[in-house]
């Protein structure tokens, strides 16, 4: 996985040979003129949390071996991740729930999952500030 720094664009990461960015901005932009920048930033807050919660979950199913629960989690993950636009996040969560419901586990994503967690996690706390 790399990430990408595109001059007027959001970073991107690669996954599976497809670049994704960090931040869907045309989400984004509906989302800012929905419903401002200040109730935006404040909902903002919430996302990040349960973004922390879910894969806080999905970790713990990963160690007890919970391939269901693990499933379950990346799904709301997956959910929170397109809502917000987070395009990579929801990508990677996506690929984590349909391995979880095809037998596997998504283990095989975890080292791309936490790289682009925390990328993520970073742009959120940075949207909180506005």
């Amino acid at each position: 996985m790399t990430t990408e720094n595109i001059p007027g664009h959001s970073p991107s990461v690669d996954i599976d040979g497809v670049q994704h960015a960090l931040v869907d901005q045309e989400r984004l932009a509906i989302l800012v003129e929905a419903l401002g920048d200040k109730k935006l930033a404040e909902l903002f807050i919430t996302a990040r949390q349960s973004v922390v919660e879910s894969a806080d979950e999905l970790k713990r199913c990963w160690v007890s071996g919970d391939t269901r629960q693990a499933g379950r989690a990346a799904h709301r993950l997956a959910g929170v991740a397109a809502n917000f636009g987070f395009s990579a996040l929801g990508t990677i969560a996506r690929n984590i729930e349909r391995d979880c419901l095809s037998s596997g586990d998504g283990k095989s994503f975890a080292a791309s999952f936490d790289d682009i967690l925390a990328a993520s996690l970073a742009t959120t706390l940075d949207m909180t500030k506005k």
